[in-house]
Formats: C-alpha cells, sequence, structure tokens
C-alpha cells in the first residue's frame, strides 16, 4: 500500500543557506604532484604497552630522587598556558575578531553582539525557558563569533541565524524538552517582531528557519570543537548570597541579576568566569542599592568570598560602559552612574542586620513581618518603658494628645461650637427628624399593606364573581 508523503510548498525563490568556505589547506597538505604509483611500505611496529604505577618495575631509589628530563623542561608559565582555558580571552583579543578585522567596526559589533543575544532572549520568554539556559545560548552565540564573522558581505553569517541556533543547541544540552516546531515558530516571531504572526509547518518562513538553524548546527558545533559545558553564574550568585546572609534582601538579590541577566548582552562571559561575574554582580547590586554588606568574621566579604578585586572592577566597568553607550536604546541613558568602591559597600561588624538607603533596616521580602522570637523581643522591650517616658505619655493624654479622647471629641456633636446639633447636621437621629412625617407615612402604608396581606378572611388567589 502506498503511502501519501505531506504535502511540501513550492519554494521557487528561496534558496537554502550555504556553508561558509573553508580556509584553504596548508602547502604540507595539499595533493602531491608526484605520479600517484604506491610504494610497498611495511606496516608499522606496534607501540610497546605503556607501564602504569601498579604494572612498572620500582626504580632504583639513585634514579627515583631524580628529575624527570620531561617535568624538567616543563616551567610553571607553559603549564600554566597548556591549563590555560581556550574560550577566556584578553580585551585586546575581545577586539580583534573576525567581524574587526573584516571591517566592521567595535562600536557595530557590540551592537550586533547585544541584538543576538537579546534575540535570544525574547524567543526564549516566548518559550519560557529558564535564564540558565538563555545564558548558556548566549556564551554559544558570543564563543562562535570569536572564529567566524558577523560581515555577509565577506562571507559571514548573520547574527539573528547563529542566535537562533544558538538557542536551538542549548534547549537540547540544558534538557529543556521543547519541541523543535515551537522553538522555530517563536524564532521567526521574533524575527518578524510580531508576537500574533500565525506560522505553521506549511509556511515559507517556518521552511526557511528550519533549514537555517539545522544547516548551521553542525558549524556551531565545530566551531565550539564540541566543547558544550558552560558553567553560569546564576548557582554561584546563590551561594554567595547563602554565605553573606543576604538572600533575604529582595532588592539586592534582583540587582545582582540584572546584572548577570546584562552582562551575557557583553562581552563579558569571554573575559572571566561565571564565578568571578557573580561575586562582581553582589558588588554592583550593594553600590546602586546602597546596602552595605556586614564583614564575615573579621573579614571583607568580597575576601571571603574570594573575590578578585581587579575583576570585579573590570566587569563592573565594562557593564557600566554599555549602560553608557546603551546600543539597544531600551531606555533613556542615565545622567551619571554611581562611584563603585569596595570599601564603600563593606560595613564592619558581624551583625547581619542589612540597612536601606534611607537608614531603616532591611528585615524580609516584605520589609513589615517579623519573626515569633524578635515580636517577643520587641515586646519586652516595649514593656520595660522608663518611668520618664510613662509620665510623658500620662502628659500627653492630659493634654489631649490621646487618640482615644480625640475619637470621643470627635463624635460628641455638642462639642463642636458654630455648628450646633440642629437640623443641619445629617447625624441618624437628626435624619429620622428631617424626614418626619413623609417616612412615617410611608411606614404606616407598609403596615396596612402586610396587615391585607396577612389577612386570614381573604382568599388568595381566588377569583370572586359578582354577587
Amino acid at each position: 500500500m502506498s503511502t501519501v508523503d505531506r504535502w511540501r510548498p513550492p519554494r521557487e525563490a528561496y534558496q537554502p543557506p550555504s556553508l561558509p568556505p573553508k580556509p584553504p589547506a596548508p602547502v604540507s597538505e595539499r595533493a602531491s604532484r608526484s605520479p600517484s604509483r604506491k610504494r610497498e611500505v611495511p606496516p608499522a611496529v606496534p607501540s610497546p604497552p605503556t607501564h602504569s604505577s601498579r604494572t612498572s618495575p620500582p626504580r632504583p631509589v639513585s634514579r627515583r630522587s631524580a628529575p624527570s628530563p620531561a617535568h624538567s623542561q616543563r616551567t610553571p608559565q607553559n603549564s600554566q598556558q597548556i591549563r590555560a582555558n581556550q574560550w577566556y580571552f584578553t580585551l585586546d583579543e575581545a577586539v580583534s575578531t573576525p567581524s574587526i578585522i573584516d571591517g566592521l567596526s567595535p562600536a557595530e559589533e557590540r551592537l550586533r553582539r547585544a541584538k543576538g543575544v537579546n534575540f535570544i532572549y525574547q524567543a526564549g520568554i516566548l518559550l519560557d525557558l529558564p535564564q540558565i539556559t538563555l545564558w548558556v545560548a548566549g556564551v554559544f552565540f558570543h564563543r562562535f563569533y570569536m572564529r567566524f564573522s558577523m560581515v555577509e558581505e565577506m562571507q559571514g553569517i548573520h547574527h539573528y541565524n547563529i542566535a537562533a541556533t544558538a538557542l536551538f543547541l542549548a534547549n537540547k544540552t540544558e534538557e529543556n524538552c521543547r519541541k523543535t516546531k515551537d522553538l522555530i515558530i517563536a524564532v521567526a516571531k521574533v524575527a518578524q517582531k510580531n508576537a500574533k504572526l500565525i506560522i505553521d509547518e506549511q509556511s515559507k518562513e517556518y521552511w526557511r528557519w528550519r533549514d537555517s538553524i539545522l544547516t548551521y548546527e553542525e558549524v556551531m558545533l565545530e566551531a565550539l570543537t564540541f566543547d558544550l559545558f558552560v558553567e553560569n553564574p546564576y548557582q554561584r550568585l546563590y551561594e554567595h548570597l547563602n554565605a553573606l546572609d543576604a538572600v533575604h534582601n529582595k532588592r539586592l538579590r534582583e540587582s545582582a541579576w540584572a546584572f548577570c541577566n546584562d552582562a551575557c548582552l557583553t562581552v563579558l562571559p569571554l573575559l572571566m568566569e561565571a564565578r568571578d561575574i557573580s561575586v562582581a554582580a553582589v558588588f554592583f547590586a550593594s553600590t546602586v542599592t546602597q546596602s552595605p554588606i556586614p564583614d564575615q568574621k573579621g573579614e571583607a566579604w568580597w575576601r571571603a568570598l574570594r573575590g578578585d578585586e581587579a575583576l570585579m572592577m573590570k566587569a563592573v566597568s565594562l557593564l557600566s560602559d554599555f549602560y553608557s553607550e546603551n546600543p539597544l536604546r531600551k531606555q533613556a541613558p542615565t545622567s551619571g552612574s554611581p562611584k563603585f568602591d569596595l570599601e564603600s559597600t563593606r560595613r564592619k561588624g558581624e551583625d547581619n542586620v542589612y540597612l536601606s538607603h534611607n537608614g531603616t533596616p532591611m528585615g524580609t521580602d516584605g520589609g513589615s513581618t517579623q519573626s515569633p522570637a524578635a515580636a517577643s523581643n520587641t515586646q519586652a522591650v516595649e514593656d520595660k518603658e522608663p518611668p520618664a517616658a510613662a509620665e510623658d505619655q500620662r502628659a500627653s493624654r492630659a493634654r489631649g494628645d490621646s487618640d482615644a479622647e480625640l475619637k470621643s471629641a470627635a463624635n460628641d456633636l455638642d462639642v463642636h461650637q458654630g455648628r450646633p446639633n440642629g437640623r443641619d447636621i445629617k447625624s441618624p437621629a437628626n435624619k429620622r427628624k428631617l424626614l418626619g412625617e413623609v417616612e412615617a407615612g410611608l411606614e404606616e402604608g407598609r403596615d396596612s399593606k402586610r396587615a391585607r396581606t396577612e389577612d386570614p378572611d381573604e382568599d388568595e388567589g381566588e377569583v370572586k364573581g359578582e354577587d
């Protein structure tokens, strides 16, 4: 029995995306021009097995203390270069990307990077993806453009295509289980800037984004060298706030979270690790909200978290420049930023009572609730008032400052001078006097009607004939 394939609309004017050309192979790898006659080459001799610490014989004492030639040639600088991560760059390397080499200005590249990550955020909101997945997708996006250009005239790839591919790849690596169809539809809606756009599997826009994502997925995996593990700063931030006993401070927590969100719009994930970004987020939030953080066991909070002061200042400075430049034009640029100083965020002492910008203590998120222990302590303090305070309270009551006496005086109509208790005051008693006979007449009419209804001699529902 033959099956009927699903109808697919014709795409005459649409061309699938083409892969960027690969760089030419070096001279040593090019095909040789020598005759293609093959010589008989004997097979390679198998290498001897590698001895481990369990199978190798014990070494003599004289040789055991002698350093190995391989280890003697390795200096600390070389070992540091070997262990260095390939995805962290310096500022000079961050402004020497393939896009800038192809003629794109640094400001335009920053704008396109911010637009690409913002594209990921908008599509992630439609898909209800967690913020960790959006961070991973943003890091994939930034890392890809450290090895590829976004200048299409120089055979580069548009940043929206890579943003959609990065979101598709992060959705799979973080195991969020969003369907490919739903992701393509969300990406198409964001690209068209129309959240109410109707797109299905038969539309040309759907197939264009589908072919683009599946084509560039292999290119991105090759560019990322299949290194898909990305550490996010949000888990680190939660750990730092717990260590500082600052999770209850809502303004501080939300400001630090917003710092991490905006950090992915810049090249900050390429300059430092996620742990350093989370410590910088606490520093930024403490300065902006004017909430100093108490010392931890006599030590400054950033030293207790083992934060690098130079990296913290570098991260805050980079994001402050981003806010001043405001490439996305989301809000009006601010007139100025606060002065960032680590010592201003430190409150010496170990009393973990956070103060707001006006000096009032900040307890919980609401700011008005207390624990039972704190409430009992407050009640005990109020009960132990000094005699002088009690005398002042009695004196204030004698002067008429008490609320109870004021309320009773306000409710007593005879106290008010100039407004006698006459007919002009709409009290309940005077209202009855004003209505007077009208209300009495209405009441009598109701009584007479009720009496006629309840009369036992009157037959209800009976039609009486004429006598």
